[in-house]
């Protein structure tokens, strides 16, 4: 084999070994799957693109989307995974066990960060928790949320559904007494 040939091996198994951090702890420790229509690698931008048709899965994480690109930094760290679609699509059981979702026009990854960014007809779903807008940002490390897009003019606003406390949680908090 020559070197050429090796170097892209190598860098297709890093694409694949590096992927962000999701909330469910054992998802890290499984096996991905990638499948789509079209691989490019390109060596020297530092980059791995899987195009048409893209599913990746790891443990009970699934990604839909029609374009992934993976970035990497000169230590072929991954730096931010680009995610695009009509609309891109994620799902993952949470460690609580209650299933996540997402979806939106463009979503992207900071890894270093930690930060999780959906743009264009941006929709997290928690459980029965729904919130919905053209721009959420979400911290995966530390669970802050933000949304909303002040540039937008008519879709601008954040759309929220919340469910009740129900069963053991609603009782404790009308139980406890307050002050």
């Amino acid at each position: 084999m020559t070197r050429r040939p090796a170097r892209t091996i190598l860098l297709l198994l890093l694409t694949l070994t590096t992927l962000p951090v999701w909330p469910l702890a054992t998802d890290r420790e499984q096996p991905i799957r990638i499948e789509a229509d079209r691989l490019e690698i390109d060596e020297s931008a530092r980059q791995s693109s899987y195009s048409g048709h893209v599913v990746m899965e790891q443990g009970s994480l699934r990604i839909e989307a029609d374009r992934i690109l993976f970035i990497f930094d000169a230590s072929n760290d991954l730096l931010r995974l680009e995610i695009e679609g009509q609309p891109a699509r994620l799902q993952q059981t949470g460690d609580d066990g209650q299933p996540l979702s997402g979806e939106a026009l463009r979503m992207t990854y900071h890894n270093r960060k930690g930060l999780l960014e959906l743009e264009g007809k941006a929709r997290l779903k928690n459980g029965g928790d729904v919130i919905e807008s053209e721009r959420i940002r979400f911290n995966i490390e530390t669970n802050a949320l933000e949304a909303g897009d002040p540039q937008a003019k008519e879709n601008g606003r954040v759309r929220m559904v919340i469910q009740p406390a129900s069963g053991d949680a609603a009782k404790e908090k009308t139980a406890t007494p307050r002050p």
